[in-house]
């Protein structure tokens, strides 16, 4: 499916998660608003 495909980027992700680390200088906590963030996080990182 193309429009899940362009949503689905591990190397932007990684690049993403990489960049967020770096940045961050203590733990964070995040707070669940709904659960299709949930869902979405969970099955595409």
């Amino acid at each position: 499916m193309k429009y899940l495909d362009e949503f689905s980027d591990p190397v932007l992700a990684k690049r993403l998660f990489d960049d967020i680390r770096a940045l961050t200088t203590k733990p964070w906590s995040l707070m669940e608003v709904c659960g299709g963030q949930t869902h979405s996080i969970i099955r595409h990182g």
